[in-house]
């Protein structure tokens, strides 16, 4: 089974180091640490001309030697993408840093893991915490970006949900039809705002456009925060458009997520409202 979303993270490379005074090159030793990557595209299936829609989100782990490995959180857009909503993906690459903030990664997955993250992708620095990387497979087009994480002392739980947030995603819901089964795509957009109490529990106001046609919905829900800043959340509410999400802290003010409900290929950018740049002092 070939896996798509080749991209798929990456590149995280040197996303920890900031030369833009010129100062030094960039190099492998600059990407150390924990990060967060959220991978959006589309995928062609394997021996067809059918693309699909995809969206994955994860955590990576790189030792500043060339080496990184991590998990994510599959949402494809078919079932003839041989992946399924809310599938694990793993991530196991060797990566090269050159001096200018460019570089590229080689898949080295493990046929024993879980479901891999395969093929190559090339990689530029936008800042000092992220990284925008996209896909040089000819059969995929997916665009990557990849923050440094940033917990507090403690680590991420469920109190670094605390406050309002202002949130936004975008994406489509996606139908497959006939045999081999073909996307159906109906564009989506949101908007809205959450408050969560810090304790696992949250309510949202959102307005949503979906092919045009402009929604309104309130919904309420729950949400569990790892240590690592795996977000898992729940909306409780009668049939909410976005049901069920997957997502991953990057600093007490800022994380992203995706759904893991069927047809609903949609990432989401969340910021806290009102809060000094705490992470940074």
């Amino acid at each position: 089974m070939r896996m798509l979303l080749a991209p798929l993270m990456v590149v995280l490379v040197a996303a920890h180091a900031w030369a833009g005074d010129g100062s030094r090159g960039f190099r492998n030793a600059d990407l150390t640490g924990n990060y967060s990557w959220l991978a959006q595209g589309s995928a062609v299936v394997s021996g067809t001309h059918i693309a699909f829609l995809v969206v994955v989100i994860g955590t990576v782990f790189s030792d500043g030697q060339g080496t990184m490995q991590g998990t994510g959180t599959v949402n494809p857009g078919g079932p003839a993408s041989g992946l399924t909503p809310g599938q694990p993906v793993s991530l196991s690459i060797t990566y090269e840093v050159e001096a200018d903030g460019t570089g590229q990664w080689f898949a080295a997955a493990n046929p024993s893991d879980l479901p891999s993250v395969v093929g190559s992708g090339a990689m530029v620095i936008g800042s000092h915490d992220e990284v925008h990387v996209v896909s040089t497979q000819p059969d995929r087009v997916i665009y990557t970006t990849v923050k440094k994480q940033h917990p507090p002392s403690r680590g991420f739980s469920n109190a670094t949900l605390r406050g309002a947030w202002a949130f936004t995603c975008h994406g489509a819901l996606v139908t497959a039809t006939g045999a081999p089964p073909t996307p159906v795509i109906v564009p989506v957009a949101v908007m809205g705002r959450m408050t969560n109490d810090g304790h696992g529990t949250f309510s949202a106001a959102v307005t949503a456009t979906t092919n045009g046609v402009v929604t309104q919905e309130n919904f309420t829900g729950v949400n569990d925060v790892s240590r690592d800043g795996i977000v898992s959340a729940t909306a409780t509410s009668t049939e909410p458009l976005l049901a069920n999400l997957s997502g991953v802290v990057d600093n007490r003010h800022e994380f992203r997520a995706i759904t893991t409900d069927p047809g609903r290929v949609v990432s989401c950018a969340f910021t806290a409202q009102g809060r000094p740049d705490e992470d940074h002092d």
